[in-house]
């Protein structure tokens, strides 16, 4: 009994110090001690802030000004700002809506004839590249949610053969709005 007792005593006393950064919280202190070696970087580590001035005997610290001077831009796993991933993000945004335009069925060149009623109904589906935009939204522990919305026209072209509806004049007939949603694994955007 006085076992079991003393046991339940130290995992209370043991979580109660590590709390949950033992099972994977997001605690900044205890996360370098928690987290796996990472490999060297060719990249320049970032220059430290430069520490505040030593207070005089008997002057108070303002406390405002000395946690703005350590504040440090937001920093990935990988040694990387915020800025040069959501710059990624752009990047990889547009190859990723580019690969869309070439890819999407039926295209252009390829376009889907239907007959409806008497007439003959050519469509293909085309990525309009200039409505790209991305956002770049943060994650746990350094991963990161990129959003890439474009749009996609729909174009009809209508003949009274399935040759004429190929080879007619063709008008928009509506767009869809698509939301693409990749993830930042702390090295590279995966989608």
């Amino acid at each position: 009994m006085r076992k079991q007792t003393f046991l339940a005593l130290l995992l209370t006393f043991g979580l109660t110090a590590g709390g949950c950064a033992w099972f994977g919280g997001d605690s900044s202190s205890t996360e370098a001690a928690v987290t796996p070696a990472q490999p060297a970087e060719t990249a320049a580590p970032a220059p430290e802030p430069e520490a505040p001035a030593p207070a005089k005997a008997g002057k108070k610290v303002d406390k405002k000004a000395a946690a703005s001077a350590e504040k440090k831009q937001p920093v990935a796993k990988g040694g990387k700002t915020e800025a040069q991933i959501a710059a990624e993000l752009d990047s990889v945004g547009h190859k990723l809506v580019a690969q869309a335009g070439r890819t999407v069925v039926p295209s252009k060149s390829k376009k889907d004839v239907q007959q409806v009623g008497k007439d003959f109904v050519a469509s293909y589906v085309e990525v309009d590249e200039s409505t790209i935009s991305t956002e770049l939204r943060p994650g746990a522990s350094g991963q990161y949610v990129g959003f890439v919305r474009y749009k996609e026209n729909v174009y009809e072209c209508r003949g009274a053969t399935r040759q004429a509806a190929l080879t007619a004049a063709c008008q928009q007939v509506k767009a869809r709005r698509i939301n693409e949603l990749i993830r930042y694994d702390g090295k590279s955007w995966q989608f």
